[in-house]
């Protein structure tokens, strides 16, 4: 029972771990950044229109526009009311900067969500550590001791609750980057729709 209990536990982690970091327990490959050049259709330097955030209006617009619950119909509005009116090169270089705004806002999101992800599982190995010591101390009493055998596995029990209910908010949690990224995509989409 000591060993199918600690099989259980490490399961789940075990087959959730990438090989490439084991603190990321999701199904989706870790993406630790997206880059711009996925979801902009034209070629922008970066570094030439970091400036978004010195215009005050195309700072508003990408604050508003960058952690949204949902893309809804008013933010469809919001982006037409602001770029309508705008002509030529320049709408070309205000929808440059709305981007590399939204993106850069989207990524430091995402960069919390991953940060959190991967402190989840640091838990979550830890409460796998402590199973593990729990069952090590229960195989060594070897039935000598049924008043600490019994506070022994109601330990284990506990701290396999504790787990396999972490293990089922797992899922949640990685499906907040993706729907960040689906929003992101959205948002960008719509962007590009009034490029020139």
């Amino acid at each position: 029972m000591r060993r199918i209990l600690l099989c259980i536990a490490l399961a789940g982690f075990n087959v959730n771990a990438q090989q490439s970091d084991p603190e990321w327990p999701c199904i989706q490959v870790l993406v630790p950044e997206i880059n711009l050049a996925v979801l902009w259709p034209q070629s922008i330097d970066v570094s030439a229109i970091d400036n978004w955030r010195n215009d005050p209006e195309i700072a508003r617009i990408v604050e508003r526009l960058s952690d949204l619950e949902a893309f809804t119909e008013t933010e469809q509005k919001i982006i037409a009311e602001f770029i309508e009116p705008v002509i030529g090169n320049e709408r070309s270089d205000i929808l440059n900067r709305l981007a590399v705004g939204i993106l850069q806002n989207a990524n430091q999101l995402r960069a919390q969500y991953i940060r959190g992800i991967k402190r989840y599982t640091r838990q979550q190995i830890s409460i796998a550590s402590q199973i593990e010591n729990k069952l090590n101390q229960l195989s060594g009493l070897d039935g000598q001791n049924n008043a600490q055998t019994a506070e022994i596995e109601e330990t284990l029990r506990w701290h396999q609750r504790v787990y396999d209910q972490r293990e089922q908010a797992i899922q949640a949690l990685c499906e907040r980057p993706v729907e960040a990224e689906e929003k992101l995509s959205q948002v960008l989409r719509e962007l590009a729709q009034y490029l020139p």
